[in-house]
């Protein structure tokens, strides 16, 4: 991580906030709060979690609305590997590992 690099501190900052949302929901999931993470963690890596969706079949959009929250559960670790796919492209997988590793502590 460049330190100097403000955008990119930025950057992972947000990535990891997003990330931790949705691990925090994987472990205490309700409703709003699962809809709210995979909302932010669409802002952070929109084009790798509609790559890691579209993998899957799932290109019909669902309003949230009308998903199940069965469904959201679901797609807590599907956003999570989107998120992870992107932050790798970024910043690279030795730094991603680090912060996560940092931050799960």
């Amino acid at each position: 991580m460049d330190i100097n690099d403000p955008k990119e501190m930025k950057e992972q900052i947000d990535f990891l906030k997003a990330y931790i949302k949705l691990e925090t929901q994987k472990r205490t999931p309700n409703r709003e709060g699962m809809i709210d993470a995979l909302r932010e963690s669409l802002n952070v890596a929109n084009s790798e979690i509609r790559g890691v969706e579209k993998s899957r079949y799932e290109t019909t959009p669902t309003p949230w609305e009308n998903i199940s929250n069965e469904v959201l559960y679901g797609k807590l670790t599907e956003y999570q590997q989107g998120m992870y796919q992107h932050a790798v492209k970024k910043f690279g997988e030795e730094v991603v590992k680090k912060l996560l590793e940092e931050s799960m502590q």
